[in-house]
């Protein structure tokens, strides 16, 4: 079994099949890192009047992780300190304690199911138990009793999604428009007035560029900059006794002299951009932080783990005008030829109000003029870029007419419909049922994820 664990190819079919069985319905709905699997009972929160106690929350911390595990497999680490765990694990312990009141229960005999037929559980056809529990040693280090709490309580989200989503519909009508909006082919002419052209006759005087600075000072201010102080562990035991010692309201600097840790410097660095070696989340930056110098709770960060303090911290300047001159001319620039383009497409719409054919108002106008092949709303346009907003405006218009003027990030337009591909009907009753299944997941997806947001609403 140990070495087809070790075969790339097989480990991944592993992480997709248990996701299946693991991870609820619904995908993970959030954005910070992850914290230890191991706390006292001090509680840390309350969810519906009830007390969270800092081992409950480390133990849906760890379940958020294994789901993390198994969504992005060995990519996990590049990802991580995207990764709002903590944020994920709060979420957990909101519909779990939501579907607790509404009575959603799953039984043992459901959670053994569900691993009697896993096939990776299997040896011969069958159970065995053996591969299950080398299983769940060598691709989640997790034991099989804290391994079937997880699936417990994702059954019980499962079926929490299926009860909040069961009345979700999308009716034909929507699945015909999804449709043709990835299907439809058009093709246009089109008039263009765009920035990038129109900004080599641009140049911002010293003047306006002097009074934007002092108008927009403020915006121009650097972050403020933080110096941290830490204490490293390699062993959940070590760290452990750093968390004993920081509950005991000692500093870092009694802790390291009582367990022969040195205390380390990050240096001054932007609040914002911590050093990605360390992982720091966003939530535990701001609880180091609020703790002005008193040691935050251990945090762990791969294989290691971190007791963080705030050492100093530095107000961010207003550079001098000097040093952000070319970044205010750049911004001028760009809102001027923005102005410039909306006035030059505009005055040629005028002319257009009066029936001149779009090649030659635009020449007229020394503006750029082009005509477009059949494209779908997914494709690129040449001429023009991502072709969605010139199909949905085209869509919109009958055969031979004109646009009013629109813009997107490159320039401003002026469109006509030249041509609608027929669309094949065959091809729509063969992809119906897909999409459908598709855009039902979609809503189902947004209906929870809004129920997820008045749950949380409802907790505090």
């Amino acid at each position: 079994m140990l070495h087809i664990l070790r075969n790339k190819k097989t480990a991944k079919k592993v992480w997709i099949f248990l996701a299946i069985i693991i991870i609820p319905a619904f995908t993970l709905w959030g954005f910070g890192s992850s914290g230890r699997d191991k706390r006292d009972s001090a509680p840390v929160g309350k969810i519906f009047g009830r007390t969270i106690s800092a081992s409950d929350f480390n133990k849906s911390l760890a379940a958020t992780r294994t789901a993390a595990i198994m969504q992005f497999g060995d990519n996990l680490p590049k990802v991580e300190k995207y990764l709002n765990l903590e944020s994920q694990a709060w979420e957990r312990l909101v519909l779990l304690e939501e579907a607790k009141r509404r009575r959603v229960n799953v039984t043992d005999r459901e959670v053994t199911e569900v691993i009697e037929k896993t096939p990776y559980f299997q040896k011969d056809s069958s159970f065995d138990n053996k591969t299950y529990v080398e299983v769940l040693r060598y691709a989640f280090r997790l034991q099989p009793r804290a391994f079937e709490e997880q699936l417990r309580q994702n059954l019980i989200l499962g079926k929490l999604y299926k009860q909040v989503t069961d009345g979700v519909q999308v009716d034909e009508t929507k699945i015909r428009q999804e449709w043709l909006h990835k299907n439809k082919e058009l093709s246009i002419e089109y008039i263009a007035a765009l920035y990038e052209e129109l900004a080599g006759k641009i140049k911002p005087a010293e003047k306006d560029v002097a009074e934007y600075y002092e108008k927009n000072k403020e915006s121009f201010r650097e972050p403020d900059s933080i110096n941290l102080e830490y204490i490293a562990a390699d062993s959940e035991e070590q760290s452990d006794k750093i968390q004993e010692l920081i509950e005991k309201k000692l500093s870092l600097g009694e802790i390291s002299l009582q367990l022969s840790l040195s205390v380390l410097e990050t240096g001054l660095f932007n609040r914002f951009t911590p050093p990605p070696e360390l992982k720091l989340s966003r939530e535990t930056l701001n609880t180091i932080i609020k703790l002005n110098g008193d040691p935050a709770p251990v945090a762990q960060a791969g294989q290691s783990y971190y007791a963080f303090a705030l050492k100093e911290k530095r107000e961010g300047l207003v550079p001098e005008l000097s040093k952000v001159k070319d970044r205010i001319r750049e911004t001028l620039t760009v809102r001027e030829s923005r102005k410039m383009a909306q006035e030059e497409i505009e005055q040629c719409l005028q002319m257009l109000k009066n029936n001149e054919p779009l090649k030659k108002a635009a020449r007229a106008c020394k503006l750029k003029y082009g005509e477009t092949k059949f494209f779908k709303s997914s494709d690129q346009v040449e001429g023009l870029g991502p072709g969605r907003i010139f199909w949905e405006k085209a869509d919109k218009l009958e055969q031979g007419k004109t646009s009013e003027a629109f813009s997107d990030s490159k320039g401003s337009y002026i469109i006509k419909l030249k041509e609608s591909k027929p669309v094949d009907e065959g091809l729509f009753k063969k992809e119906k049922s897909a999409l459908g299944e598709q855009m039902l997941a979609q809503e189902k997806n947004k209906v929870f994820s809004n129920f997820i947001e008045e749950t949380k609403k409802k907790a505090q």
